[in-house]
This record gives C-alpha cells, sequence and structure tokens, in this order.
C-alpha cells in the first residue's frame, strides 16, 4: 500500500497543489493509497525521507519526495497507464510543471494568502505567519490580499493564456484525455478551491470549462474536495 503525506489545514482540508498532482497521478495509474496528513508544523513526520515539503510517498520499500519525481516512479514502478507515454510527452509535462509552478503559482499566491491564512490549523498559524510574512514583507495578509486582488487578479488571469489558447482546440493540455500537464494545472486551481471563494475565472473563459472537467474526473475527486 502507498502511503501519501498530505498538508492538512483546518477542518480538514487538503489544499496543496503539489500533493493534488501525485493524488490525479495515483488515480490516473489506478493505484490505491493511504492519507497521512500532517500540518507546517509536524514536519518530523517526512524527515525519514529527508524532506521539508510533501508530497511525500512511501511506495512498499521505496521513499519519494517533490510532486515531479514521485511521477516519474510511479510511471517506473507502475508501467500500466503510464503518465508519460513518450520522450515528448514527458518533455511537455516537464514545460507545464515548470511553468506552473513559476508563473502560475506566483500569480497565484498574493491573492490568496489571506484565506490561506485563515484556513491554516491554529497550532501552524505562527509558522505560517513568520514564513510567508518574510516572504511577503508583511504579516498583514488580510491587507496584503485585498490590495493584491484589485490588481492581480487580471495579471492572474492572463498568465493562463498559454494554456486558454491550447483549450479553444481541445479537452484538456495533453489532448483529448488528460495527463500530467493537465493535473499540475488542476492541483493550482484546486489550491485556490479549497481556501477561497473568490471566482478566479469568467464564466466563458475555456479555463472555466476544462476546470470543472477536472474537478469531474476520477468520480469527481476535485469536486468531492471540502472547499471554502
Amino acid at each position: 500500500m502507498i502511503t501519501l503525506y498530505d498538508l492538512v489545514f483546518k477542518d480538514d482540508r487538503r489544499p496543496s497543489p503539489f500533493c493534488w498532482r501525485t493524488k490525479f497521478a495515483l488515480k490516473h495509474k489506478g493505484l490505491t493509497w493511504r492519507d497521512e496528513p500532517m500540518g507546517f508544523t509536524e514536519k518530523h513526520k517526512i524527515a525519514f525521507a529527508q524532506s521539508q515539503t510533501v508530497p511525500v510517498i512511501h511506495d512498499d520499500t521505496k521513499v519519494v519526495k517533490d510532486s515531479w519525481a514521485i511521477a516519474r516512479h510511479l510511471d517506473e514502478a507502475h508501467p500500466d497507464k503510464p503518465l508519460f507515454k513518450s520522450e515528448m510527452a514527458l518533455s511537455y509535462a516537464h514545460f507545464v510543471n515548470g511553468w506552473v509552478d513559476t508563473a502560475v503559482h506566483v500569480a497565484l499566491f498574493p491573492i490568496l494568502v489571506g484565506d490561506l491564512y485563515d484556513r491554516v490549523r491554529s497550532v501552524d498559524r505562527a509558522y505560517f505567519q513568520e514564513s510567508r510574512g518574510k516572504r511577503l514583507g508583511t504579516t498583514d495578509f488580510a491587507t496584503f490580499q485585498k490590495s493584491a486582488r484589485d490588481k492581480g487578479l487580471p495579471a492572474f488571469r492572463n498568465v493562463l493564456e498559454p494554456a486558454r489558447r491550447v483549450l479553444r482546440e481541445q479537452k484538456f493540455l495533453a489532448g483529448e484525455h488528460p495527463a500530467y500537464p493537465d493535473y499540475c494545472l488542476a492541483g493550482a486551481f484546486l489550491w485556490a478551491h479549497v481556501v477561497s471563494p473568490l471566482a478566479l475565472l469568467e464564466p466563458d473563459d475555456p479555463v472555466q470549462a476544462w476546470r470543472e472537467r477536472m474537478f469531474d474526473l476520477y468520480d469527481g475527486m476535485g469536486r468531492k474536495a471540502k472547499a471554502a
């Protein structure tokens, strides 16, 4: 049985976009797993993996950290229903993975940070306040978020233009069927969905239609997530 170490907020919310990538990858391959929830202040739970962040999986005797490394491992250890069907598919997924990390998340975090802080577990609030306060230069997350939304929501939508151009012509970033590029971007939207009621997209945006398809995948796994 695979064990997945997953970030938990209060009320058992599971916001980590990187853990969502891994959950989609596991579902894609038809694999089952056991969740091991952990908060920001429970890093001792993943010390065995020499990791400070989730996801971490324990797959039989193999320990793997980092969502990209986990995806690669899953295809090597469980070759049925591959996440990457070719070298080209692997390269495309790697590109999208990096784009989401360095552009989508960067645009999304400032407009979510206040909602994230409101929903973190009480035992983890001091950690979140200190670590994110250093990153932003303030611990007044509510005011920072309000200011960021005034200009940041259109900027976030503009960041999605590469995906929008693809999704005007096909159902998923990977083509007719979803694959790891879709799971990378879907993780970002589930990060927001779990912590914030903010409407990120216009109703007629092709990315919004794709988002709904992604939330419906695998018996509605994303839609069943506890949302804000």
